[in-house]
């Protein structure tokens, strides 16, 4: 696995200085272990970064579609709105105000909940002429507020949306929509509807953008007049605040800024109504995108964490193996001490591949399985969070166990490899489809083997080559059909066979070619497939001991077949 630095060198200076050469390979060995935990590193924040962008444009894609729909109900409420006021106009203009009350009862508009107990009808001077609040007695002169001021300026049959009162308190909080009452070109009154402020945002509360997310509803002139969620009660009243300059550019559009209200920093995308004086703006939260975060997040700190350690205490074995090999080399005087030597080194060797295999697995076995017993007892006393720590836990070091595996395989496939010998290709063909029966049974494969040759090889890693290849077609396979898998050999000259796996899986984009079979080099995630990335740099391994070379011809969504080349059994 390791490479073991040999050679001749001279001794260490006097003092007990390390030679040069050594120095620079421990500190390249410690150089490459951090850059690969800084690659890891940053491959995790980039897959974090793009996890962050993915939810942002999904909330900005929804967050559309909800102010489409906020937009539409805005303006059918003020289309039924100024229905209502047309009604009450006419039946005043037609028979003036002393039936109007129940004229009203009768033509009381559908989710009439979303308008106040008051319609008021002032006359040319400003004085109530009817109202059904009970605390505007007719009479009462309300000639100084504004909506009457801005008609009496302006007489002309236009729909105008006052700002809201002067309440802090979310349930009593309205604002005004009036239309006057014209003698030809003068005033003769104003009809004035009251529309709660807290109700016209409430259609927004079902929808799906976050616990921090906004509604809100502005006047042409930058006055607020609807939220939801309600400003707080010790908030300015709706009336004072003013909506931010950005929207007077561009008829729609969006910015990022903190809130005036709640200083929650959110997206706003907002558009003007084309009908009526009013701007609407739906905004989404940056702290309701990053809670969405926080699991994955876990996840990948908690790998991120599992792989630093693994990689420093190889990055460790290995300088500890590379110290021990130069005191070796350094002692090395005759050929019965370099034969002693080297027995030591490789009974070093034989510990390390015990230490991979036993000691590293051991503590992994029993994290997964007092992670397993929590799961089993506690799952129903413990909340989801804990539940979900347990998953990451044991997920993470089922993978480690494997990755060591793995590791191990690869290592000893030269350094505990039988010589080569005249091996039956069928037989270890055999042998691998025996091992993957169950999984063949499972996915209903079909697997066909042609005449196969003898070749030289060990038989033991020819069938773990076969296995491999198999595998991963029986992995890799097409959704929407079941693996089909062909196994033949053909002879290229009189001691070279070329072998063929062919399936009828996923395939293989051209541009990946060459990269699968690089150790860890994998295409897809753990959850669509899982896999450490070692099996095919195994196969090359294999195949390159066979004295061959192995490739891949694939088309994507059609299926790919691996070819390999080995010697005849009667070559040289």
């Amino acid at each position: 696995m390791f490479q073991i630095f040999r050679g001749n060198h001279e001794a260490a200076q006097a003092g007990g200085e390390k030679p040069r050469g050594a120095r620079f390979r421990s500190l390249g060995i410690i150089a490459a272990a951090l850059v690969l935990i800084g690659l890891y590193v940053g491959v995790i924040l980039n897959n974090i970064h793009e996890l962050e962008r993915e939810r942002h444009d999904f909330a900005e894609l929804q967050a559309r579609k909800i102010l489409l729909s906020f937009e539409t109900h805005t303006v059918r409420l003020f289309d039924l709105a100024d229905i209502y006021l047309r009604s009450a106009r006419h039946f005043v203009e037609q028979q003036g105000t002393d039936h109007l009350a129940r004229f009203l009862d009768r033509v009381a508009p559908p989710r009439s909940d979303l308008y106040s107990s008051t319609l008021t009808v002032l006359d040319r001077r400003g004085r109530v002429a009817f109202s059904t609040n009970s605390t505007l007695p007719r009479g009462t002169d309300l000639s100084d507020q504004q909506i009457f001021l801005h008609f009496q300026e302006t007489p002309r049959d236009a729909i105008l949306v006052g700002t809201a009162n002067s309440s802090t308190v979310p349930d009593q909080q309205y604002f005004h929509v009036a239309r006057p009452l014209l003698n030809g070109k003068d005033l003769a009154g104003i009809v004035v509807l009251d529309i709660h402020s807290s109700q016209i945002a409430a259609f927004y509360r079902d929808m799906t953008l976050g616990p921090n997310s906004s509604a809100t509803i502005f006047t042409r002139d930058h006055k607020l007049i609807a939220r939801q969620p309600p400003p707080v009660a010790d908030a300015a009243p709706l009336g004072s605040l003013r909506i931010w300059a950005e929207v007077e550019a561009r008829a729609e559009g969006q910015f990022h800024k903190r809130s005036q209200l709640d200083g929650v920093e959110r997206t706003f995308l907002y558009k003007r109504l084309a009908d009526y004086p009013l701007v609407v703006v739906v905004g989404f939260a940056d702290t309701d995108i990053a809670a969405g975060l926080e699991a994955a997040k876990r996840s990948e700190m908690i790998e991120t964490s599992l792989f630093t350690l693994t990689a420093l205490a190889f990055a460790f074995l290995v300088l500890v193996m590379d110290r021990r090999n130069r005191r070796l080399t350094e002692s090395e005087r005759a050929s019965r001490a370099t034969a002693e030597m080297l027995e030591r080194s490789n009974a070093d060797l034989e510990r390390f591949a015990y230490v991979a295999s036993h000691d590293l697995k051991t503590p992994l076995r029993v994290i997964t399985g007092y992670a397993q017993m929590l799961d089993r007892r506690y799952r129903d006393k413990l909340d989801d969070e804990a539940n979900e720590y347990i998953a990451f836990l044991t997920a993470g070091t089922k993978r480690m166990y494997r990755l060591i595996t793995d590791l191990l395989h690869y290592s000893r496939i030269n350094s505990q490899a039988k010589p080569l010998q005249p091996v039956s290709a069928a037989r270890a063909a055999d042998i691998a489809v025996s091992n993957l029966k169950a999984v063949i049974e499972e996915c209903g494969a079909t697997i066909s083997v042609g005449p196969l040759p003898t070749i030289l090889a060990d038989e033991s890693q020819l069938s773990s080559l076969f296995q491999n290849l198999l595998g991963n077609a029986l992995k890799y396979g097409h959704p929407d059909r079941k693996p089909d898998i062909h196994i033949e050999a053909v002879r290229l000259s009189g001691t070279i066979w070329r072998f063929a796996v062919k399936d009828n899986g996923i395939g293989i984009e051209p541009e990946h070619f060459e990269r699968i079979f690089v150790i860890f080099q994998r295409l897809h995630t753990d959850s669509a497939y899982e896999g450490t990335g070692i099996g095919l740099a195994l196969c090359q391994r294999i195949v390159t001991r066979l004295g061959g070379r192995i490739w891949v011809e694939s088309k994507p969504g059609q299926g790919s077949t691996f070819f390999f080349t080995a010697r005849d059994a009667s070559g040289d």
